[in-house]
């Protein structure tokens, strides 16, 4: 999502493109390497409910497919493909 919101921003103007560019860029480009043949998202995180345990977040398991991930790379790749 922050991905989504970086593109978003450099493109409609709102951020620095120098500054922020890049970092979009990179953003995306590492969500491609968890991309496969099917167009799964691997790696993840499984959703999370709130619980006061420091160790529970980092210790989640790691999904392929999930909507939690899938949504958001599709923001990204519709937000790059606008004109």
């Amino acid at each position: 999502m922050f991905t989504f919101a970086m593109i978003t921003g450099v493109r409609q103007g709102w951020l620095d493109r120098k500054i922020y560019g890049p970092a979009a860029r990179k953003g995306w480009l590492a969500l491609t390497d968890h991309i496969d043949a099917n167009g799964n998202l691997s790696e993840v995180c499984e959703g999370t409910n709130k619980l006061n345990d420091r160790k529970y977040y980092p210790d989640r398991r790691r999904i392929t497919g999930d909507m939690h991930g899938q949504a958001p790379a599709l923001w990204c790749a519709w937000a790059l493909s606008k004109k």
